[in-house]
Order: C-alpha cells, then sequence, then structure tokens
C-alpha cells in the first residue's frame, strides 16, 4: 500500500497537468480528443500569425522599394536644382554685362547728340544768315565769326560741307543717332528677355525644391508606416513563438494523456487479476497494510535555502497560491490602461511557485515581462494558463512538467517594474496578445 501511494504520487508529478488524472477533489480527466482540438485550434491560429507576419513582411518590402524610388528621384530633383542655380548664375552674369553694355550706349548716345546738335547750331546760324543777307553769305564772316581755332574748323568744315552736301551729312547724322538708339533698343530687350529667363529659372527652382520637399515628407511618413510595421511584426512574431511552445505543450499533454490512459487500463487487468486473491485475502492483507502504515515516513526537502522565504502553503482549492506577500495592485483599469493580472509586493528571495499541476509553455525574458514563466494548465476539461512575470530568476524551462507549489524562480524586478514584486495572470484558455482570455485571479485564488 506504501508503495502504490508512492507510485501515485510520482504519477500525479510527471504527468503534470492536474486534470490528467483525478485531482483530489474527484474532478475527471479532460479527453484526449479535447486537447487533440486544442492543439488543432494552436495550430490554426499559429498559421493565420504567420500569414500575417508574410503579409507585414511584404507591405515593409513595398515601403523599402519605395523609399528606395523616392530617394532616386530626390537625388535627380537635387542635380536638377544644381543646374538651376548654374543657369541662375549664368543669366545673373550675363544681365550684368547686357546693363554695362546698356550704360556705354547711353553715354554714346549722350556725346553723339552733344556733337549732332553743335553743327545743328552751325546749320541754324548759316540759314539765319542766309535769310538776313538774302541769300548770300560772305565767306570772311563766317571766319571772322569763328571764338576758336575749334570752332574756325568747324565752321570750315560746315561751309565746306554746305556747299558740297548739307543734307547728305544731315542724313548720315540722322542715321548714325537711329543705329545707336536702335542697338540701345535691341539691348534694353534682350535684358527684359534674360530678366524673364532669369524669373523662370527661380520659379522653376523654386518648384524644384517644392517637388523635393514634398518627397522628403513622404520618405519620412513611409519611414513612420515602416517602423510601426516593424514593432507590429515583432508583436506577431513573439505571439507566434508563444503560440509554438503551447503547441509543444499541448503535444506533451497529449502523450502524457495518452500515457494515463495506458496506465489506467494496465491497472485495470492487474486489479482483475488481483481481485479474487484480495478477496481471499482480505483480512491478512488489511492486517499488512496496518503493519506497512504504523511508521512516518520523513518529509520531502523543498529546496529553500536558509535565507528563503517561505513557500506559500499548497492550497486545496483548483488553483493555489503563486507568492507569499500583499496584493499591491488588482486586476482591471490601471494608468489608463488594462491590468491584466495582480501584483504581490515582497522583500527578500521570495520563492514563486505554480499555482497548478501544468506543463511549462514558455520560460524567457521578455522585454516588457522580464523573466517570465507561462504555464499551461487543463483542470476539470478547461485549459488555462498562468503567467509569471519581473521574477529575478527562473528555475524551470520549456516543455517541464511541475506541479502545484513547485517553484518556478525567486520573485524580482525585472522588464518593465517598478520594485519588487510578480506580476501574476491568469487566462481561462490560452495567453493571447490581446490579453482576452484574462479573468481576474481572485476568483481562483484566495490572496
Amino acid at each position: 500500500m506504501k508503495r502504490r501511494s508512492i507510485l501515485s504520487m510520482t504519477l500525479a508529478v510527471t504527468l503534470g497537468f492536474g486534470g490528467i488524472l483525478t485531482s483530489a477533489h474527484g474532478a475527471s480527466a479532460a479527453t484526449l480528443n479535447d486537447l487533440q482540438q486544442e492543439q488543432s485550434n494552436v495550430i490554426n491560429k499559429r498559421s493565420d500569425i504567420n500569414k500575417s507576419i508574410d503579409e507585414k513582411d511584404h507591405k515593409i518590402s513595398d515601403i523599402s522599394d519605395r523609399q528606395s524610388q523616392l530617394e532616386a528621384e530626390m537625388k535627380q530633383l537635387e542635380r536638377e536644382i544644381t543646374d538651376t542655380d548654374r543657369k541662375i548664375t549664368e543669366k545673373q552674369k550675363q544681365i550684368e554685362d547686357t546693363k554695362a553694355e546698356i550704360e556705354k550706349l547711353k553715354k554714346e548716345i549722350i556725346d553723339l547728340k552733344t556733337r549732332i546738335q553743335k553743327r545743328n547750331d552751325l546749320l541754324l546760324e548759316r540759314a539765319r544768315n542766309i535769310q538776313q543777307n538774302g541769300g548770300s553769305v560772305k565767306f570772311i564772316d563766317v571766319i571772322l565769326g569763328a571764338e576758336s581755332f575749334g570752332d574756325f574748323i568747324d565752321r570750315i568744315s560746315v561751309i565746306s560741307t554746305l556747299v558740297s552736301a548739307d543734307k547728305q551729312i544731315i542724313e548720315e547724322q540722322k542715321a548714325d543717332q537711329a543705329k545707336l538708339e536702335e542697338n540701345q533698343e535691341k539691348v534694353e530687350k534682350e535684358l527684359a528677355s534674360l530678366n524673364e529667363m532669369l524669373k523662370e529659372l527661380e520659379s522653376l527652382k523654386a518648384d524644384l525644391k517644392n517637388q523635393n520637399a514634398k518627397k522628403a515628407q513622404l520618405n519620412k511618413e513611409l519611414a513612420a508606416q515602416k517602423k510601426h510595421l516593424e514593432s507590429e511584426k515583432m508583436s506577431l512574431e513573439e505571439e507566434a513563438e508563444l503560440l509554438k511552445a503551447q503547441e509543444v505543450a499541448l503535444q506533451k499533454a497529449i502523450k502524457l494523456e495518452k500515457d494515463r490512459i495506458a496506465e489506467e487500463k494496465r491497472k485495470a487487468a492487474e486489479a482483475a487479476r488481483k481481485a479474487e486473491e484480495e478477496r481471499k485475502a482480505r483480512e491478512a492483507a488489511a492486517a499488512e497494510a496496518a503493519k506497512n502504515n504504523g511508521g512516518t515516513s520523513g518529509q520531502v526537502s523543498n529546496g529553500v535555502e536558509s535565507n528563503q522565504v517561505a513557500k506559500p502553503p499548497v492550497s486545496s482549492g483548483l488553483f493555489s497560491r503563486p507568492a507569499v506577500g500583499y496584493v499591491s495592485s488588482g486586476f482591471g483599469g490601471r494608468w489608463g490602461a488594462m491590468h491584466a493580472g495582480v501584483d504581490i509586493a515582497a522583500s527578500g528571495p521570495v520563492p514563486i511557485v505554480a499555482a497548478a499541476d501544468g506543463v511549462v509553455s514558455r520560460s524567457y525574458n521578455s522585454s516588457s515581462y522580464g523573466n517570465v514563466v507561462f504555464v499551461v494548465h487543463h483542470l476539470n476539461g478547461q485549459t488555462y494558463e498562468t503567467v509569471y512575470a519581473h521574477m529575478r530568476s527562473r528555475s524551470v524551462s520549456e516543455g517541464q512538467v511541475v506541479s502545484k507549489g513547485q517553484q518556478l524562480g525567486v520573485m524580482g524586478n525585472t522588464g518593465h517594474s517598478y520594485g519588487q514584486h510578480l506580476h501574476f495572470e491568469l487566462h481561462v484558455g490560452l495567453w493571447n496578445m490581446a490579453k482576452s482570455n484574462a479573468v481576474d485571479p481572485r476568483r481562483y485564488v484566495s490572496f
């Protein structure tokens, strides 16, 4: 009898899931079909998540291609802006040269007009003399009327010209003046054309800069979208890893259930064989059993170190308290978000224990949970998953079968945590990223 009791305890620890063997409360075990259906659901969900990851990858790739295209377009625009700047500089130089040429022509026109005016004055003086003297002009009078030697030469020239070709000189002077004025007008038109071209180039440059700025803004928006998609992809990848671990845990649970069924059949056959013998020797067996149970067996060490806080007592309920300490934060809304568990705080090296028999689905260091352990349970035909976060250290690994009250690690302050505590979650069903299956642990555990 003593040996049979030890065997039953060993089987309970080895099989892990509290509901796989009949519990202390006499709860019936989950069927093999239930576990296989649960595993099928996890596989399907994992497949969907992997499809979502592939979709995110395609979108990220498309954005990267668009960014490369934008960068090439922006470089081309920068080259065009540089070329436009060069053309603007050239036009500005041409405008300055044209302005200088116009100023030079203006001076020439002024000088020419002055000379023409002097000649006109001489011609007018000759005309008055002709009128006053009845059409005859004395050569000596014109010469004696000179005010200087230069004037004398001019008077002789005028007299000579008037005699030979008064009309031709006047026409030539007018032609010279018209030509200069025509050149001035041409240069001024050229200046106006250059100014218009400069204006167009500056407008083109402004437009190119505007296009470049829009593309830079679009590139910035694409970078933000890409970052968001990469973040979503990372979350999906983490969820996929968790689902993979849950699948492994359920596979192990299925194997354990099959082993349990085989063991029960073996036991049933053995019980049938021994039934007759036990009937005949019932009184002798009862006396032998009393003899065997007369002594006391030694208590199994729980592995508590001399300086470690005691483990919480294992309760008789479906779930047991995972750590000693006080509840520092409850389940529900907190800081504008949903707090999907309860926080248990205490000082010192506080052991964290499994709230029920189960299989470790995840044991790793998370950026948010810190050192965290996930345990899947199948109790009374229902699948549960518990989460133990922010631990200082972990003492179990993925796929390991754990029993109710078995130590999983030590309370700590890792991940997104403010002060030493245990963040404990209880999910009716498997854990998911949305935590839609989370329930208030106080519905199952007395804190």
